[in-house]
């Protein structure tokens, strides 16, 4: 391996992705610095009518960008982005880190054009179906193998996933930059709200002194959980005095709003999609726990960094993760609970036991968060995967 060239004065990284949600940017800022600025970021918009748009930034981003066309096809299971554009303005790159998604069609020609343009490649992602136990022989899963394999590098959002790809790609060849949200930020929300005092902020919410308080966040979508979620309160609420707060948007609102009508289930509280942490961060930070009763990702980080325990339905097969990788985040019985499954009564048995020894939980979380989730960790792992494939 060669010796990597002076980091400031070498040419554009350029990262292409479908599109760029809000939960990225601060990552991609952070990484531009440690860079010196010479991030690029290629990227579309996200589908038009999708809940998507719910989190994708409005304002300008403080690194260069180059804005893609993306085609969505087969109610967005498919996706191609001509790529066209990046090589006009950045005709060049050290190094292309392009989204690893086997939805993107256009992938593959993207790598094999970058790389006769000398480019250096990476990529980062998943690399692994939650839906199925990942090997070599489901066709899908030799594509993403062999692509890896393509590669001078993988960057995994977790050790798990890099577990998986360590049969099929050296170990020198994969790198893990933790995924997680704009830590930095929760931090000095979850001080500023500390120095308030969790009673005052309950209070300030309307929340009564033995309420438990839960909360949801995420797309109101149907493999969320919003049904279950809905039916969990509702059994919940009557035995106890409860609060829901629901933060986020997407097409199952409506009825949901119809089934607390009905059911004359009150306080739920529709917020609506919270872009803003600080917005969102008084909610959190109140709460007793965080149920997801369906799919399960990025929720845990902005939980645990404001001190909210989890609760979530475990794999109902242990031969594959369910949840996006974001999960191994969540040790059971230690910053939430990983419910026996996604039943209301399983459910509901999860839930009591945090809310029973809510300050070990809290604790728990928040501890995990500042010690394994931080976004410095995350832009280390980055880092290390370009600064290696620029010395390859």
């Amino acid at each position: 391996m060669k010796a990597p060239p002076d980091f400031e004065s070498a040419r554009s990284i350029v990262y292409i992705t479908r599109f760029v949600p809000v939960y990225r940017r601060a990552v991609l800022d952070r990484l531009n610095r440690r860079l010196g600025g010479r991030l690029v970021v290629a990227c579309g918009q996200s589908p038009t009518r999708s809940s998507l748009r719910s989190i994708t930034p409005t304002c300008a981003a403080a690194y260069k960008e180059v804005q893609l066309t993306n085609w969505w096809l087969g109610n967005e299971t498919v996706h191609a982005q001509p790529y066209g554009r990046i090589f006009r303005e950045c005709p060049a790159p050290s190094v292309v880190l392009a989204e690893e998604s086997p939805r993107s069609i256009t992938l593959p020609f993207l790598l094999r054009h970058a790389r006769r343009r000398g480019a250096k490649l990476l990529l980062w992602g998943h690399f692994s179906s939650n839906q199925r136990a990942f090997g070599s022989r489901h066709p899908l899963d030799r594509y993403r193998i062999r692509l890896a394999q393509s590669v001078e590098g993988c960057v995994c959002y977790t050790k798990s996933v890099k577990d998986l790809l360590q049969t099929f790609v050296p170990e020198d060849r994969l790198f893990v930059a933790t995924n997680t949200v704009d830590t930095d930020t929760l931090d000095m929300l979850h001080q500023k709200l500390s120095e308030e005092g969790r009673k005052a902020v309950r209070r300030r919410l309307g929340l009564s002194r033995s309420e438990v308080a839960i909360t949801f966040i995420g797309r109101l979508e149907t493999v969320k959980g919003t049904d279950q979620l809905l039916q969990t309160f509702y059994a919940l609420r009557a035995n106890r005095k409860a609060t829901l707060f629901i933060i986020g948007a997407g097409p199952e609102e409506d009825s949901m709003r119809r089934y607390a009508k009905r059911h004359a289930v009150e306080d739920i509280r529709f917020l609506g999609a919270m872009p803003k942490s600080e917005d969102s961060a008084p909610y959190l930070y109140a709460s007793d726990v965080m149920l997801m009763p369906g799919f399960a990702g990025l929720a845990i980080n902005h939980s645990f960094a404001l001190g909210l325990p989890v609760v979530t339905p475990r794999s109902p097969n242990s031969a594959f993760r369910y949840n996006a990788p974001e999960i191994a985040y969540l040790h059971d019985g230690q910053n939430g609970r990983l419910a026996r499954s996604g039943r209301v009564e399983d459910l509901i048995a999860a839930v009591e036991d945090v809310v029973a020894d809510h300050k070990r939980y809290s604790l728990n979380a928040l501890a995990y968060a500042r010690e394994h989730l931080t976004l410095r960790k995350m832009v280390d792992g980055l880092v290390e995967a370009i600064r290696f494939a620029e010395g390859c």
